[in-house]
Parts: structure tokens; C-alpha cells; sequence
């Protein structure tokens, strides 16, 4: 929503960070490139929900619907004003993933050399691709994405340079 992240802007908030929405096997990121705040939501609660399809044994399952699913969420960098997210994890099928995303910042100094100020996470993750799907985590050659619609997610991998060639900005 514009105005709230207007409002954010207007204060330094770049990146919220919030938890206790399930979002599936791993982070959900929102890319700042849609409202200039980029927005992260980390709940795994729910990742793995075969429980969905057989009513008989959701009570059974209830609490135990993380699989294998672990996630890791960690600002990296100096200072409030150069730091970026990197995720790191394992998804509900057992794969690992490692993602580092772009730096947020849009200032720079003239006389700032740090190398590592240049290094470009994958500005892709946390962006829409066609038919609702969102990129979730990186997996080269691959993208790992998802939909869904309240406790009900559907995961997909597809190569990188087909979900590239499908963007929606």
C-alpha cells in the first residue's frame, strides 16, 4: 500500500521485518522495488500441510506441520543505511537455500570504496511473476516460487531465465 509505505519513507523505515503469518517454507519478501520499503514476513508454522487433504488426521498433525522446514533471516551490513537481507534455510522438501537480496540504500558517498557496497543480491526474489506466483528463494539454475490463498500454498521451481522472461513490475 502506497501510503503507509509513504509513511515509513518519511521517517527511514526501509524494511519491516514481521513474523506470525505463516508463509510457507521459507521468508516472504516483498521487493522495495514496489513501494520503496521492502517488506519481510517470517512464519514457517505452516510450510508443510499434508494434513490439508485428510481431515482424519489433522488433529493428529496439529503443531507438526513445519516439515522440514527451517528459516533464517539476518540483516547484514554496517549501519542502518548499508545492510541488506540474506535468508538461508531448508525448505519443506529438504532443499537448502542461501539468498542474499540488494542493498537498500540509495545514498552513497563519492568517496565510499568499500567493494562489498557493490554487491548485488538478487533483485529478483520477492517479486510477481504471472498467474500469482511470487519468487521466493533462489535456487540456481532454478527460482523457487509459491502461491496460495489463506493456509492453502503451492510451491513450484522453475528455471531462472523463464521466470525473468515472466516478470511483473
Amino acid at each position: 500500500d502506497p501510503v503507509p509505505a509513504k509513511w515509513l519513507l518519511e521517517h527511514g523505515i526501509r524494511r519491516i521485518v514481521v513474523g506470525h503469518k505463516p508463509t510457507g517454507d521459507c521468508p516472504a519478501v516483498l521487493s522495495s522495488k514496489y513501494t520503496g520499503v521492502e517488506t519481510v514476513a517470517v512464519d514457517t508454522s505452516f510450510s508443510d500441510r499434508k494434513d490439508l487433504n485428510d481431515d482424519e488426521n489433522s488433529v493428529k498433525r496439529f503443531g507438526k506441520d513445519r516439515g522440514r522446514a527451517v528459516a533464517m533471516v539476518e540483516i547484514a551490513g554496517e549501519d542502518a543505511f548499508r545492510n541488506r537481507l540474506e535468508t538461508a534455510g531448508v525448505l519443506a522438501c529438504g532443499t537448502e537455500y542461501s539468498n542474499q537480496f540488494p542493498i537498500l540504500s540509495s545514498t552513497r558517498s563519492e568517496d565510499d570504496d568499500d567493494d562489498d557496497y557493490d554487491v548485488v543480491g538478487d533483485p529478483n526474489i520477492g517479486s510477481m511473476v504471472s498467474n500469482g506466483w511470487w519468487i521466493k528463494a533462489a535456487l540456481p539454475p532454478n527460482y523457487h516460487l509459491c502461491r496460495g490463498s489463506g493456509r492453502f500454498i503451492e510451491y513450484d521451481t522453475r528455471l531462472m531465465q523463464d521466470v525473468i522472461n515472466d516478470l511483473r513490475y
